[in-house]
């Protein structure tokens, strides 16, 4: 039982760390995202 104990706190800190992170991603995403939405066509236009 003490193996499995260790095993799962030395992973917790690495998985919260990760999930914080894509968490930030995914909210930074979402922000920009929703900056850029009416410029989507003219962006469109410019990458052709």
């Amino acid at each position: 039982m003490e193996a499995v104990t260790e095993v799962l706190s030395a992973l917790i800190p690495p998985v919260v760390v990760g999930g914080a992170f894509i968490f930030g991603v995914v909210k930074l995403v979402r922000s920009e995202g929703a900056g850029q939405r009416p410029n989507r066509q003219d962006q469109a236009e410019n990458h052709n």
